[in-house]
């Protein structure tokens, strides 16, 4: 596995550190990303519905141009 070498600053290392329990910092941030991955395809789902016909059409056509 090829390494990376990243800088925090030292707020967000303890932030870290105070959650990552056994785990390593790989694996808290690679959980991280994926729960904020996954959080964002449902944020997009609280819009459905929300637009009329009339603007969503405006969106679509603005979309071509």
């Amino acid at each position: 596995m090829l390494m990376k070498t990243i800088m925090i600053s030292d707020e967000t290392y303890e932030k870290l550190s105070s959650i990552k329990g056994k785990k390593s910092f790989t694996i808290l941030l690679s959980e991280l990303v994926e729960s904020l991955k996954q959080k964002k395809s449902y944020d997009i789902m609280k819009f459905a519905g929300t637009m009329s016909k009339s603007e969503a059409n405006e969106v679509e056509k603005s979309q071509r141009r």
